[in-house]
């Protein structure tokens, strides 16, 4: 279907997507292991998706930790290509949002791409959204993920980094950023401003960040965050640090920082970086 700027959003189909992922990159080979899509109509809930995916290949150790997916709950599950005909049940025909979406759409253009599909001709160059842009442009720069917006709205998540949650929370708090200008009688075009402009579901440069969120604002802020870290006995430990620059090495995606434990310049293993929480002050 084609989509008037003059539509109000409650004329328009939305798909609330998020993606949970083998690691941090798709550009280094990270696959997605789990999709969840909220879709919308009319302003309300019409179906919900939500399929664990085998990545065919190793899941990171600090995502793991995260999510609780595991590799045994992905080995065995259908692969992408497999399962995307039922995704696209609840895609088709919408414009797409998401939390930081330019990171999801970095991974599904790929998967799309290995499925043997064009992603912007699958979903019908649909227009895409995204909440942190939003949240950006109403209250600044930094400490936008989604857990920390929720609450901040007065949406509170039962369930944090799985993927259905993400998306329901998303679909919460987009909501929540529409209220103050018209909620879902706001037109698309007055949608589109409140981010900032419109979006494709492909980026504008190849070099647009596509870091998870939280390590993208780190390391664009550089300012101190708190780690939480997998050691090479699997434990989990804490460090002050201040991010640097994100490098590749030996097959590896590798973050610079200054350790404030160590008071020295070390190298941490993206893989193994749980979380990153930002220290206020």
């Amino acid at each position: 279907m084609g989509f008037s700027l003059l539509q109000p959003l409650r004329d328009v189909p939305l798909a609330f997507l998020d993606v949970e992922t083998t690691g941090a990159s798709a550009d280094f080979g990270d696959r997605v292991v789990e999709l969840g899509i909220v879709r919308v109509e009319g302003g309300r809930v019409v179906g919900e998706y939500q399929q664990l995916i085998d990545p065919l290949r190793r899941i990171s150790p600090g995502v793991t930790a995260l999510t609780g997916i595991s590799q045994s709950m992905v080995d065995g599950q259908p692969t992408f290509a497999a399962q995307l005909p039922a995704a696209m049940q609840l895609l088709r025909g919408a414009a797409v949002l998401g939390h930081n979406v330019r990171f999801d759409l970095s991974f599904l253009n790929k998967e799309f791409r290995r499925s043997g599909q064009d992603i912007v001709e699958a979903l019908d160059n649909a227009p895409v959204m995204d909440t942190v842009r939003i949240a950006r442009r109403r209250f600044g720069r930094g400490g936008n993920a989604l857990q920390l917006l929720a609450p901040r709205l007065g949406v509170l998540p039962v369930v944090a980094h799985r993927a259905l949650a993400d998306a329901q929370t998303t679909a919460a708090v987009f909501e929540k950023l529409m209220e103050p200008v018209g909620g879902w009688e706001v037109c698309l075009c007055d949608a589109y401003r409140e981010q900032g402009g419109p979006m494709g579901l492909l980026p504008v440069t190849a070099r647009e960040n596509l870091l998870p969120l939280e390590l993208e604002e780190a390391l664009e802020q550089q300012c101190p965050v708190m780690m939480e870290y997998l050691d090479a006995r699997e434990n989990r430990t804490q460090r002050l640090i201040e991010p640097l620059h994100v490098r590749r090495s030996n097959g590896e995606m590798l973050l610079i920082a200054h350790c404030h434990l160590r008071n020295d310049r070390r190298t941490f293993k993206l893989e193994r970086i749980v979380r990153l929480t930002r220290v206020e002050g």
